[in-house]
């Protein structure tokens, strides 16, 4: 079986659903390889293309105590849900392809 996630770049993201399947609410928490400061930038795109999350983190969420919660939002289509996060005022940055599945 594929993996959930898969991951490229400085910053990764990981799904604390997993497998995720229509219907499912994700949440997504991430992990910087490199000392990475806030603030974060996140845009996260549909199947069809259409942005459904784009918004700026002032903390990382790491799963970690006391770490900001994660980003969520409901799978509502099958397919491949693109993650991009950058960091604003730096080079950190990660890609990754969530898979959903009917």
């Amino acid at each position: 079986m594929a993996d959930t996630v898969e991951n490229e770049g400085d910053i990764e993201t990981i799904s604390q659903t997993t497998p995720v399947s229509v219907g499912d609410t994700v949440r997504l928490v991430f992990r910087a390889y490199d000392e990475a400061t806030p603030p974060f930038n996140i845009k996260i795109r549909s199947p069809s293309g259409k942005i459904i999350i784009e918004r700026v983190l002032r903390d990382l969420p790491t799963g970690k105590p006391q770490s900001a919660s994660p980003v969520e939002f409901s799978a509502s289509s099958p397919g491949e849900y693109k993650i991009e996060i950058k960091q604003l005022y730096g080079k950190a940055k990660g890609t990754a392809v969530l898979r959903v599945k009917p």
